[in-house]
């Protein structure tokens, strides 16, 4: 298993998010803060999403994603482009839905300036099981499939909140 990674670079008036090798939870942290300032920008006018050099993707990445697509709609009224070609993620995406918020495609313009790698604050528990919370929480927005694919997951995050 190849760890993973996330990087960025702003080309033109795009952000970039480059996700390489497996995609898991633990990167939820970084991306999570990443995102949160990215948000808060207001100097450019699209978010693409380079998961060509991904080899997996676990749930609450993909909610990240979905985060990614609903702002973009929401700010820049058009879905997010997302760059896939391996067939194991692109099978992952069909299934939670992706393919209705985002247009997806297997190929896009090189990336031509240096990407920057995401700053991972360590494991950062509370504010990780939040993460994790929303992220699922907007999987299951996407579907009724999602909605009850995810319900026992919510329930239990919902419950570990709730103990803290």
């Amino acid at each position: 298993m190849n760890s993973g990674a996330a990087f960025y670079v702003k080309q033109g008036s795009v952000y970039i998010l480059k996700l390489v090798g497996d995609i898991r939870y633990t990167m939820g942290c970084a991306l999570g803060d990443f995102l949160d300032g990215l948000f808060a920008r207001t100097d450019y006018d699209d978010i693409v999403v380079d998961l060509t050099e991904a080899h997996s993707i676990d749930s609450t990445s993909l909610g990240l994603l979905a985060k990614i697509a609903n702002f973009n709609q929401q700010r820049f009224s058009h879905k997010t482009t997302l760059l896939s070609t391996n067939p194991d993620v692109n099978q992952i995406l069909d299934t939670m839905g992706f393919y209705d918020i985002f247009t997806i495609r297997d190929t896009g313009a090189a990336i031509s300036a240096a990407l920057q790698p995401l700053v991972d604050q360590g494991l950062c528990k509370d504010e990780l099981t939040r993460i994790v919370f929303e992220a699922h929480q907007t999987l299951s927005e996407l579907n009724p499939r999602n909605q009850q694919a995810f319900q026992g997951v919510l329930d239990n995050l919902r419950s570990q909140m709730g103990n803290q």
